[in-house]
């Protein structure tokens, strides 16, 4: 038995994109926590040249603004992917991606001992000075109280209802910084090792 089959049943259909949205520019900053030019680094300096060239692709300043959109402001994912113009589905891919490429880039951020030698050295001195083996380093953060700025005030309003900087700390056993975070994007790291 021999069967004929017609080659137009097998026409791909042509596929539909949504309307992505670019966001209110007034709201820019409390979308995604950053201004436009820090989002543009950010894009550049974590996702760096994109080699997708597929019809519906998104951008990496599009993948930056969702990823920051998912975290600065963790809802349904399904919400985002609405605000942004792009299914639920390629939001979770999104930051999937984004975190899977960026786990090596910590080191750039996070400072601790890097060789063997420096490591027995921070537990030796945590277990000596503290009696608190195999440390080595420490960590914190904290809400330090601020007066409501009058611009953007609401910004800085924390869960627990009042106006605060976030401050995230890290530290030696010889109780100095190794590294400092501070305000509610946290872009400003000093670091002096």
């Amino acid at each position: 038995m021999v069967v004929y089959m017609h080659f137009n049943m097998f026409q791909r259909k042509t596929k539909r994109y949504r309307v992505r949205r670019s966001g209110q520019k007034c709201n820019y900053r409390k979308l995604y926590r950053f201004d436009e030019d820090k989002v543009a680094w950010l894009s550049d300096h974590f996702l760096g040249e994109s080699n997708e060239r597929r019809g519906g692709a998104l951008k990496n300043e599009d993948r930056m603004r969702t990823f920051l959109r998912v975290v600065g402001d963790p809802g349904f994912q399904s919400g985002v992917g609405e605000d942004v113009g792009i299914h639920q589905t390629t939001v979770s891919k999104t930051c999937h991606n984004f975190a899977a490429k960026n786990v090596g880039k910590g080191n750039i951020w996070l400072k601790f001992p890097e060789s063997i030698e420096e490591m027995e050295s921070a537990k030796a001195g945590w277990r000596s000075k503290y009696n608190f083996p195999c440390a080595i380093g420490a960590l914190d953060c904290t809400q330090i109280p601020i007066k409501k700025p009058p611009s953007h005030g609401d910004e800085y309003i924390n869960r627990k209802g009042f106006p605060s900087l976030n401050v995230q700390a890290t530290c030696k056993f010889y109780e100095t910084f190794s590294s400092v975070a501070c305000g509610h994007d946290c872009l400003d790291l000093v670091n002096p090792m």
